[in-house]
């Protein structure tokens, strides 16, 4: 990342980096435990080593984890799924719907402004490239003030930028190991509940507040007022000042990253095979061991057509949180020691000692 890129990030995003570093120590107790637990029930023993990396061992064999990262994917795909508009590209070439686009950077600001006009709704600026977790995003964008907001704020992240339909549907992240469907969550947008006393920046602040002391853990990111979460607030005519009724439900953005485990629910049953295939021949297409692949639909239960099915984002290394921190903990699909007993099973993504 260029210099003037890094400092104009840290001016563009101070709070929100703050914010972040907050949530470490979160993070890492989810993931300890989560690592842990998965390792003691496929009958392996995990030791930390220094710099935080996990040795998974079952006899001879040996696997390293951090956090969401495992050994099944290289480097360089990697760095190929964080390139959206690639990605986009390889998508397209293969006949799948992705969303509408077009590439442009702070220098052909007039390119995004064009299909603003030529889109005639809504539309998404974010990085093209280097960035997940909804960094540098924002949605509602409907005229060129706004777009000129967005596109500083994205750029902040990558010099290279993507302007997008702005998508209807519901959000899902369906998980594939070595292309088998192993868990599928709507993933719905963050929110808070009025009280009828506190501002919505109070009602955050507290929100904040509860996710970090981790009892219990519902989320692993803050959530932030940034330029995304003042666009969905200033489209339903309040502000962060706003005090809403008691019991008032208000979404704070479009974009779900930032949602805690009451905004998330298990839908695996719900997923039509047609869709399921479908991701399925992505993944094992593109070579990739482990994936997240992010889906906008209407209806997950339809075929691909009739449930206005587009493909967002193929992500190497998901975020295995997002299976556990849900709604009903009852049905959670205990993901993490599949993967362990795939890996130690298959001999893929393990060192023999």
């Amino acid at each position: 990342m260029h210099a003037w890129l890094r400092n104009r990030r840290r001016l563009t995003d101070v709070w929100g980096i703050f914010e972040r570093r907050r949530f470490r120590v979160i993070r890492k107790r989810f993931y300890d435990e989560l690592w842990r637990d998965a390792a003691r029930d496929v009958g392996a023993e995990v030791v930390t080593l220094p710099g935080g990396l996990k040795q998974i061992s079952r006899g001879s064999l040996q696997t390293f984890v951090d956090q969401s990262d495992i050994m099944l994917d290289s480097a360089i795909v990697t760095r190929l799924l964080l390139n959206k508009a690639i990605i986009f590209e390889l998508l397209s070439a293969k006949g799948f719907r992705v969303p509408q686009r077009r590439k442009f950077d702070m220098d052909s600001l007039e390119r995004a402004a064009s299909f603003l006009r030529e889109n005639g709704g809504p539309v998404v600026v974010k990085p093209a490239d280097g960035t997940g977790c909804g960094h540098g995003v924002t949605t509602r964008i409907v005229d060129r003030d706004g777009l000129l907001k967005a596109a500083r704020h994205a750029a902040a992240f990558h010099r290279e930028l993507l302007v997008e339909e702005q998508l209807v549907g519901a959000s899902y992240r369906l998980l594939y190991l070595d292309g088998m469907l192993i868990d599928a969550v709507r993933r719905d947008s963050p929110v808070v509940t009025g009280d009828g006393r506190s501002s919505i920046r109070q009602l955050v602040s507290a929100e904040n507040e509860r996710r970090r002391s981790g009892e219990p853990i519902t989320a692993l990111s803050p959530l932030i007022i940034d330029l995304e979460c003042r666009n969905t607030m200033a489209a339903a005519g309040v502000s962060p000042a706003t005090v809403p009724a008691a019991g008032l439900e208000m979404t704070l953005k479009l974009a779900v990253n930032e949602n805690g485990a009451a905004q998330n629910h298990l839908v695996h049953e719900e997923v039509h095979p047609e869709i399921a295939e479908t991701g399925s021949r992505i993944v094992r297409d593109f070579g990739i061991g482990f994936a997240g692949l992010d889906v906008t639909a209407t209806d997950i239960s339809l075929p691909l057509s009739e449930g206005n099915v587009i493909f967002n984002e193929i992500n190497a290394g998901p975020g295995i949180h997002h299976h556990y921190l849900v709604s009903d903990r009852s049905r959670i699909a205990h993901v993490a020691p599949r993967i362990l007993e795939h890996m130690f099973s298959t001999r893929r993504g393990t060192i023999q000692i």
